[in-house]
């Protein structure tokens, strides 16, 4: 378990993470999106101590703090940042660079061979990183948390330069592991965070101002695209149900739940007015509620 509790940070007079409260649990992946610059690294840097907080502490497994340098080393054993690109050695292979972390975190590097097969990397992991393209590189860094194995692992855009097939991959890998740990995903590739999230995270001023959950019952909405003017109009001439959105002066969303069919019936026909626009009906994902809390139409 992760807890931060009543974590803050000031930079500039602005407050980065203001009285920042979460409890995260092994298995658990947990997606974070905010756009840059509105403490999401920040965050992660407090919980891998690379940053001290103005005031709060992070908790592990309910009893290990930075407070002294024995609990910091026993916490480092449990978790793993993701290795930027620009920290790999241009000199050492991939498979050295799979090997260190091994042995760094796992004491032993007998379960790598099984990550390059893993992530289709034997045609050149043997190869220096030097001559490695961008992708290459992102993958060698994602390789390189699972060579390190920890129970704990913090992704700051990890999908960052993949191409559609290595995202895909990546994704089912994150899957796969989740199980026996606790693994947090800051990524811009929004709708990917809804095919492996458990929750995801948004980060607003410093503080968590919503969290959309994939495992328990979602609500379900009538959701069209739709011009200010064409939302203006509707409106006075219609009552919309309690629980509508109209998200990012683009996206209206009609809440169904609760709704007889016969009503639902009158909303979907209601709706194809507006037949130029693709209409679907679903929970709202990630893509949504970040439009919802970070348009700049807000």
């Amino acid at each position: 378990m992760l807890k931060l509790s009543n974590v803050s940070i000031t930079y500039n007079d602005r407050a980065v993470l203001d009285k920042l409260d979460l409890t995260a649990n092994i298995g658990e992946i947990i997606g974070l999106a905010a756009p840059n610059g509105t403490g999401k690294s920040t965050m992660f840097n407090v919980m891998a101590n690379f940053t001290k907080p103005d005031s709060g502490h992070v908790l592990i497994d309910g009893k290990y703090a930075y407070r002294n340098e024995k609990e910091e080393l026993l916490i480092h054993k449990q978790l793993c940042t993701f290795p930027e690109q620009k920290d790999l050695f241009e000199e050492l292979s991939g498979v050295d660079h799979l090997k260190l972390f091994a042995n760094m975190w796992k004491g032993t590097a007998k379960h790598v061979p099984a990550v390059i097969e893993r992530l289709h990397m034997g045609n050149y992991v043997k190869r220096k990183v030097r001559t490695y393209s961008l992708g290459m590189r992102q993958r060698l860094c994602f390789a390189m948390m699972m060579a390190a194995d920890t129970p704990i692992m913090l992704m700051d855009e990890v999908m960052n330069g993949l191409d559609v097939d290595n995202v895909a991959l990546i994704s089912d890998c994150l899957m796969e592991m989740k199980n026996d740990k606790l693994i947090f995903v800051a990524s811009h590739l929004l709708s990917n965070l809804d095919l492996y999230a458990d929750r995801v995270l948004f980060l607003k001023d410093g503080k968590f101002v919503h969290e959309h959950r994939f495992t328990g019952e979602n609500d379900v909405f009538l959701k069209i695209e739709m011009t200010p003017e064409q939302y203006e109009a509707l409106k006075g001439q219609v009552a919309f149900p309690q629980g509508q959105i109209y998200i990012a002066n683009h996206l209206l969303c009609i809440p169904l739940k609760g709704m007889s069919a016969s009503d639902q019936t009158k909303w979907i026909e209601r709706m194809l007015d507006y037949n130029e626009k693709e209409m679907t009906v679903g929970p709202l994902g990630t893509v949504e509620y970040y439009d919802k809390y970070y348009s700049k139409n807000v």
